[in-house]
């Protein structure tokens, strides 16, 4: 095996950040290696933030004594000096109306979700902050991964280690140099690499790696170490007669994660193929593997047929399985469209070397990346002689298939149409007679049902007419009772009474009784009589009332 040369190689090249000039490089050498061995590969550009910093300094100028730093993912170019001040945590700063006009800001960066955080920094841009050293949860590691957003346009910033920021806090109201350094050369792309080996049949399979690095990040564990075994699995693979088609995807700017956490490169992949969803039966995610105190883990989503069928393969590893149905990382993307994933790996939280220089080559055991490559290789054999676990059901210009996370604006949409007259939400806004606090009850409504959607794709189904979403139901589970329930359920009002409901039920129903389930249960209001009807006919009984009451 090569694994470790290819490793070896990637390592070699050093950090890989994302939409940089390295990375580039380094999908070149994966497509290079592969053409030396007669093997095509494709690199595809695609719109992407690029990290071009190349160092920063830091320096107290009373004393000009130089502070181990480094510029923080996507931080802008500049040189500044001003006098430093300390600013708490991003949820708890020390002031909220603190002068910061031309001041170098020393803060801890914790708190607050994405969208949150950006905002954050661009008030400091806002309120004239000339530069900002946020301080890293490691002794003396330096993640420069800690703040990645390219919305922040002119406000330079670096990452010190927990060290270092406790010695730059003494030097608090005193002048401190910033500098942030950028290549000449602007790019604002990135690429995948893709090697497609061919099936017989319209089915597909993803297997994934990403090769990029968080920044000033060798990336030896995270993810140089899925990059080298899925190079190998995709040298073993080619040339062979398949029934499906395989992809093996190296993926660029996974590091970088955007609003949703989930890779840019897999995004990209999957909005090129997404007139081919129907025919995918699952995604395969190779991501951190190798690490040497690392314990084997499978994250896993999708049907109870795929998630046994993953079970039954015998693996040279003892592993903990664990379900995740949320968007993240580069299987997110596969996430969104509802498709059924793997991801392989044995990180684990807290692994103080994550997203740092010191994810280094001798941190990484070849011989279990090794064991895992025949551990996935059997993986690969067992799914590519299945069939997708949902498949997509027409009936004239109707469809019904798995929702998507694209979908979601048109079933909100659905949602407070539908819902208007049945909804509690609305009635208690009747009743008072006002708005109830600061949304209307549609809104309220809407933030329950994207919230579920968001958690767990694979519980919903869209119905389609002529490519237009028309109606929508949810399935929500109880494991530990054994029931499945009917979540929401809604058509358009325009498109009732021609048997959607009752369609979209059947499938509900299909999909409950394959995932193993044979007690079911559903809710309603007594004012939607079209529901009830729908359940009844389905063979659902009632069997309890209650009453809600309300009170001015």
């Amino acid at each position: 095996m090569e694994i470790k040369e290819r490793l070896l190689q990637l390592c070699e090249m050093g950090p890989r950040a994302s939409g940089s000039w390295a990375e580039l490089r380094a999908a070149e050498y994966i497509r290079e290696t592969f053409r030396k061995s007669g093997i095509d590969a494709q690199i595809e550009s695609f719109e992407s933030p690029s990290h071009l910093a190349l160092y920063s300094k830091v320096i107290g100028i009373e004393n000009e004594k130089s502070f181990t730093s480094l510029p923080t993912q996507f931080s802008p170019a500049g040189k500044t000096v001003g006098k430093l001040v300390y600013m708490g945590t991003i949820d708890n700063p020390v002031s909220d109306d603190m002068d910061l006009n031309g001041k170098i800001g020393l803060l801890i960066p914790a708190g607050g979700k994405i969208q949150e955080r950006i905002d954050f920094f661009l008030n400091l841009e806002k309120r004239g902050l000339a530069g900002l050293i946020v301080i890293c949860s490691t002794m003396d590691l330096i993640n420069a991964k800690i703040i990645r957003y390219p919305e922040i346009k002119r406000l330079p910033s670096v990452a010190v280690a927990w060290r270092t920021g406790l010695e730059l806090k003494s030097l608090e109201g005193k002048d401190i140099l910033l500098e942030v350094e950028h290549e000449k050369r602007i790019r604002n792309e990135s690429q995948n690499v893709i090697v497609r080996v061919q099936g017989e049949g319209r089915h597909w399979i993803t297997v994934s790696a990403h090769y990029d690095t968080a920044a000033f990040c060798p990336g030896a564990a995270d993810d140089g170490g899925g990059a080298a075994v899925v190079m190998e699995l995709a040298e073993s693979f080619a040339g062979k007669k398949l029934p499906a088609t395989l992809y093996f995807l190296f993926t660029g700017s996974e590091e970088y994660g955007g609003l949703d956490m989930t890779g840019a490169g897999c995004k990209a992949f999957y909005r090129k193929h997404s007139h081919e969803i129907e025919n995918c039966i699952a995604h395969l995610d190779i991501d951190d593997i190798g690490n040497l105190l690392g314990s084997f883990q499978l994250f896993v989503a999708g049907p109870k047929a795929f998630i046994d069928t993953l079970k039954a393969i015998p693996s040279p590893f003892k592993y903990k399985m664990q379900d995740k149905t949320t968007a993240s990382c580069d299987h997110g993307a596969a996430v969104m469209f509802g498709i059924p994933y793997v991801f392989i790996t044995d990180v684990f939280e807290g692994r103080p070397n994550f997203h740092t220089p010191d994810d280094k080559l001798e941190y990484v055991d070849v011989g279990k990346l090794e064991r895992y490559f025949n551990y996935i290789y059997a993986v690969i054999l067992k799914f590519v002689s299945a069939a997708p676990y949902h498949p997509y059901i027409r009936d004239g210009e109707r469809l019904i298939r798995s929702a998507y996370f694209a979908d979601i604006p048109d079933i909100l949409d659905i949602t407070k149409q539908a819902f208007e007259p049945v909804s509690s939400d609305r009635m208690r806004q009747d009743f008072f007679d006002e708005k109830l606090g600061t949304k209307e009850w549609h809104e309220y409504k809407n933030e329950e049902v994207a919230s579920t959607l968001k958690a767990n794709i694979y519980g919903a189904i869209v119905c389609e007419i002529n490519e237009k979403i028309v109606g929508y139901a949810t399935t929500l589970y109880d494991a530990e009772r054994g029931i499945a329930s009917i979540g929401n359920n809604a058509v358009y009002s325009e498109y009732q009474g021609q048997g959607i409901g009752k369609a979209m039920q059947a499938e509900i129903n299909r999909r409950m009784l394959a995932d193993g389930y044979t007690k079911f249960a559903v809710s309603t209001l007594s004012n939607d009589i079209a529901a009830q009807k729908i359940y009844e006919k389905a063979g659902y009984q009632k069997y309890i009332e209650s009453y809600h009451y309300l009170k001015k």
